[in-house]
């Protein structure tokens, strides 16, 4: 189960919090690994948890390993000015998007990227390879292809399993008030343009 914090303001360390279901911190943190699935259709991926101290290191990583150019998806689930969780996401496209262009947008805006739970941001590679950054701090890479792997693996993370963020019961999404201008930044500095999908 998933719940609101909309009026965190002093900048949470993570997307999300594992919480009790009081609400209150339970004290657990992320483990690191990654792990292959196979989805529904033969359809492969790897999942890759990491504690909110490496999750824009690793996932910066990876953009780096996308085909360029680059297609950018940045789904908002959450209105978080009207304290508001969306009934269907909100998708924002970019096109033809250098991988330079993305990874200096990613550092720029980081505490939005990877503090601020009110959005998924999706990337696709020239080859169609994908990259999901999830509103809980949760990675996911399509396909699970051994380049993948192999850099993971450079970045100390070991192949395993365990629970991760998107499997606990209780979940607290942090938003940050002070994203909302580095929100409206994104948009601007990408060309975002709406997306019915």
């Amino acid at each position: 189960m998933r719940s609101l914090n909309p009026k965190v303001v002093g900048g949470p360390v993570a997307k999300a919090t594992s919480v009790l279901a009081t609400g209150a911190p339970d004290g657990w943190a992320p483990p690191t690994f990654y792990k292959g699935e196979v989805l529904n259709g033969g359809f492969t991926r790897l999942v890759v948890s990491v504690p909110p101290d490496r999750l824009a290191e690793v996932h910066q990583a990876l953009v780096g390993a996308l085909e360029a150019p680059l297609k950018l998806l940045y789904q908002r689930l959450i209105d978080r000015p009207r304290d508001l969780q969306l009934p269907k996401p909100e998708s924002h496209v970019a096109v033809e998007l250098s991988r330079d262009r993305v990874l200096e947008v990613l550092r720029r805006l980081a505490p939005l990227v990877y503090q601020d739970g009110r959005h998924q941001l999706w990337l696709r590679g020239g080859m169609n390879e994908q990259l999901v950054l999830d509103d809980l701090g949760m990675i996911y890479v399509y396909p699970d292809d051994l380049a993948f792997r192999d850099l993971l693996d450079s970045l100390g993370l070991p192949e395993g399993s365990g629970p991760t963020m998107a499997e606990r019961d209780y979940v607290r999404v942090n938003l940050m008030a002070s994203c909302d201008q580095q929100e409206d930044q994104l948009f601007h500095d990408l060309h975002l343009t709406p997306w019915a999908g």
